[in-house]
């Protein structure tokens, strides 16, 4: 049994071997990728055509699957072209609307940040009695103003796409594991991702409170997730402050700011 065993893991290493020589560029299907009841085999068989893979390794996916049932596939590293906007001059405390315009010119809406901002951004003043999840806290094109959270970005960007009759929607998926924003973006879907700038530690505004209680961040950032690979994540900041990071310190700096994050993706 401990040769057995000791085959197996042997094989895997082999496999994952294999896999880090040939780079795993391929993408995975969501439902491949994440399904509870895909078998490893019918995910690996994403990165390796079946016909290329050998019968001995199969009982090495068996462990896979036994050890690692919903684990997501991902190639080691994906980066999209996509063009960076600068919020200044105009939008000095826009942020969330800009990244929300960088992801649209991408996917081909000629929309600009400004018209975004005044046409379809709730906004709320004061900013002291704003909810950041419901509407923009003051204005963004104000010195003295905040920022807002998932919710009103895809109130926002969602308005703009149905005035145009578009497939195309903007998904709230907060919450998610880093690991799945990497999935979007190796499947060709830049995201929104909230921060705080420059990937620094938070800071807070002690003045007021947030309808929740909390303490409004004096630093919160967002920008978008272009790229990463096995040690950076690369990102189109609209404060033109950083353009790539340390991937586990993206990581971090995502989840301590809650794990907010926004797609726009066809329905």
């Amino acid at each position: 049994m401990k040769e057995k065993l000791r085959f197996r893991l042997g094989g895997l290493l082999l496999l994952l071997a294999a896999l880090s020589a040939c780079g795993a560029t391929a993408v995975i299907p969501q439902d491949a990728a994440t399904g509870e009841t895909a078998s490893a085999s019918s995910r690996m068989s994403y990165i390796l055509p079946e016909e290329d893979i050998s019968a001995d390794v199969w009982p090495v996916l068996s462990v896979l699957q036994q050890t690692a049932e919903t684990s997501i596939w991902l190639p080691f590293g994906a980066q999209l072209e996509v063009e960076n906007i600068d919020q200044n001059p105009e939008l000095p405390n826009g942020c969330e609307i800009t990244s929300a315009a960088i992801v649209l010119q991408y996917l081909g809406f000629p929309v600009d940040k400004v018209t975004l901002a005044e046409e379809y951004l709730p906004t709320h003043s004061p900013y002291w009695e704003a909810d950041p999840n419901v509407e923009f806290m003051g204005n963004p094109a104000d010195e003295l103003a905040f920022y807002c959270l998932p919710g009103a970005v895809v109130t926002a960007v969602n308005a703009y796409l149905e005035e145009l009759g578009s497939g195309y929607q903007a998904l709230d998926i907060s919450g998610a594991p880093v690991e799945e924003l990497y999935q979007w973006v190796a499947n060709g879907t830049p995201v929104l991702v909230w921060t705080t700038r420059a990937f620094s530690d938070p800071l807070y505004n002690y003045t007021f409170q947030l309808p929740n209680g909390s303490w409004p961040y004096s630093n919160s950032h967002c920008l978008v997730l272009t790229g990463y690979d096995t040690e950076t994540c690369y990102l189109a900041d609209p404060m033109q402050e950083i353009s790539e990071v340390d991937r586990d310190r993206f990581a971090l700096c995502y989840e301590e700011r809650g794990s907010y994050a926004v797609v726009i993706a066809e329905e």
